[in-house]
């Protein structure tokens, strides 16, 4: 093997079995995919369950379980690890430096960072903001390349002192689905369709909607008890299940308690980061509703495959004021941009301008 680069990526998988109807893996499960399909090999981080080991048990325990991992890696090879890594070890920026030394290079594709979440954040505990900085901020620092959603997301980065050409964007989550079945074309007349976490405190907005347009929901967290009349819930399915389900319109990408806009926690994370559920939609065949001051509405807009609103008072009369060819033309979009995502184009494409 020595003097061969080989290409990696990080094996880093939850300690309980997945097998809920969330998609809580899905986008790291879709990633790996992609990777291998790429030619990446796996690096299994191996742990034993540290949620019942004391803090600094767990600490130690996995740092050796990183450590045997980088250990292997030699001159020229690269690993890709997808972050927030899930057995996180407060040195994790001290593993990759030693790695490094030896001709290694590491490549961080983000999914989350609880740092700009919570970029508001008088809420945060300090021993979240410790633990963001170690395991976060020099982690982010210390690598070679990253992977971030989006243009907003390497701005605000790069505004807080990360380097800004280690930065590729990916523009937007790519979303496989098994099997794909070409559905029949949406209707401009259909209601919308609203998927993922329906909890009042993540989707508060679900609960005072206007009485039209009708709303079409899928997921987990719904209170049935507060249901209105142009809502009809489908209840919940596994992520590779979900897209043969959705019947509407178009997918709507909100977030928060208002309609006026996106706000609290959740709702402000919509400026900077990318909706997995945005390319749920997309990858099942149907145009976006998004917020006109999300990050997402750049690409939505620049792509034609979608709308963008400020209110979801506004929302009606966006849609009626579509003729039925704009309507037909968003669908086109949204079809063209799917089969991408159905593909992995977006993270094939980020990991070419990586290096």
């Amino acid at each position: 093997m020595k003097g061969r680069k080989v290409r990696y990526y990080l094996k880093d998988s939850f300690l309980h079995n997945q097998h809920e109807k969330n998609a809580g893996s899905k986008a790291r499960n879709d990633v790996e995919a992609i990777l291998i399909s790429e030619g990446y090999k796996g690096l299994e981080i191996k742990v034993d369950n540290w949620y019942q080991m004391n803090f600094f048990k767990a600490q130690q325990h996995k740092y050796r379980a990183t450590k045997s991992v980088f250990d292997q890696l030699g001159s020229g090879d690269e690993l890709v690890i997808q972050f927030p890594i899930i057995h996180h070890t407060f040195f994790i920026a001290q593993l990759i430096k030693q790695a490094q030394k030896r001709g290694a290079k590491f490549y961080l594709l983000i999914h989350d960072i609880e740092t700009l979440r919570h970029a508001a954040g008088s809420e945060v505990k300090l021993r979240h903001k410790l633990r963001n900085y170690f395991q976060e901020k020099k982690a982010l620092m210390s690598v070679d390349g990253i992977i971030v959603h989006n243009d907003i997301m390497k701005s605000v980065l790069a505004n807080q002192g990360f380097p800004v050409d280690k930065m590729v964007s990916l523009e937007i989550f790519d979303y496989l689905i098994p099997n794909f079945q070409e559905k029949a074309l949406p209707q401009k007349e259909q209601p919308i369709i609203v998927a993922g976490n329906l909890n009042p405190t993540k989707s508060g907005y679900l609960y005072s909607l206007p009485e039209s347009p009708a709303y079409n929901l899928y997921g987990v967290g719904y209170d049935e008890s507060r249901a209105l009349n142009n809502i009809t819930y489908f209840g919940s399915f596994l992520p590779d299940d979900l897209p043969g389900a959705l019947e509407g319109s178009f997918g709507l990408v909100w977030d928060g308690d208002s309609l006026e806009t996106c706000q609290g926690t959740y709702g402000n994370y919509l400026r900077i980061n990318n909706s997995h559920k945005a390319s749920l939609y997309l990858a099942s065949g149907f145009p976006l509703v998004v917020w006109k001051q999300s990050a997402l509405s750049h690409f939505v807009l620049e792509e034609g495959c979608g709308i963008a609103v400020e209110s979801l008072h506004d929302l009606k009369e966006t849609i009626d004021n579509l003729s039925d060819a704009d309507y037909q033309d968003l669908v086109d979009n949204a079809k063209r941009v799917g089969q991408e995502i159905r593909d992995g184009h977006y993270l094939k494409t980020a990991l070419k301008h990586l290096s």
